[in-house]
């Protein structure tokens, strides 16, 4: 496949999917993981696409209420993630009481659980499960079943949310923006989180560094540097007490 053929047919398949692998491109093209590293370096610098670490996202000027499913979230900045849930994890004491949003970031995590004798509560089903397979603990937050997100929404996981308290909370998000606050795109998810978040003692906001300047449709808790955790931040945020790990 010629160049341009191949530079338009990427960011088609991007356009179409909002996200896309790096295999899916070299397969959908014909060309070596090089090749479409390249591409993705060109049309990342000619304001067509995302570049992400594994693939490409869309650019969407109407995505405030757009959201990836979980497959697709969990190819995008999985070192990160993995960074980030390995810090969070640490920061569980021993017989806690804690409660793990839905998400990616948060999914992570899980593989560095160490504290003993911790209980855990959750609204997705996956973290659910992995909890239980390492012999956690773990309650879940029932509610309408959202499968974009593999999570519990709605008045009744809210009501039932509102009847715990917790000594720690995990969130995700899918934007970080200084005057906007922590957001995501769907209001009966976003309010889920709130009210999981008025239950904690303390929580963190796992973030990783393509969440930082981005708007999505619904605030769900207030810009607060200290509760953030990130592989890193741009510039602009720096200084303010957000919590690095480090590329």
């Amino acid at each position: 496949m010629l160049k341009q053929a191949r530079l338009s047919k990427i960011e088609s398949l991007v356009n179409e999917k909002k996200y896309v692998s790096l295999h899916e491109l070299m397969s959908a093209t014909k060309s070596s993981e090089s090749t479409i590293r390249a591409d993705l370096i060109e049309l990342s610098d000619n304001g067509k696409l995302i570049r992400l670490r594994g693939g490409a996202q869309a650019l969407n000027d109407n995505s405030l209420s757009f959201e990836l499913n979980v497959e697709a979230k969990m190819k995008i900045e999985p070192e990160a993630k993995r960074k980030i849930g390995q810090f969070a994890a640490s920061l569980i004491p021993h017989d806690s009481f804690v409660y793990i949003d839905a998400g990616t970031s948060t999914f992570f995590l899980l593989d560095y659980i160490s504290t003993d004798n911790a209980k855990f509560v959750t609204n997705s089903v996956i973290i659910a499960r992995k909890l239980k397979s390492q012999g956690h603990t773990v309650y879940m937050i029932g509610g309408e079943f959202k499968s974009t997100t593999d999570a519990f929404i709605g008045p009744l996981a809210m009501d039932t949310v509102s009847k715990f308290t917790f000594d720690l909370g995990f969130f995700g998000c899918n934007g970080v923006d200084k005057e906007q606050g922590i957001t995501t795109p769907e209001f009966e998810e976003a309010m889920v989180k709130k009210a999981a978040m008025a239950q904690c003692k303390k929580l963190y906001v796992l973030a990783d560094h393509t969440k930082f300047g981005k708007k999505t449709a619904v605030v769900f808790h207030p810009y607060t540097p200290e509760e953030i955790i990130t592989d890193y931040c741009p510039e602009s945020f720096k200084g303010e007490g957000i919590k690095e790990i480090g590329k």
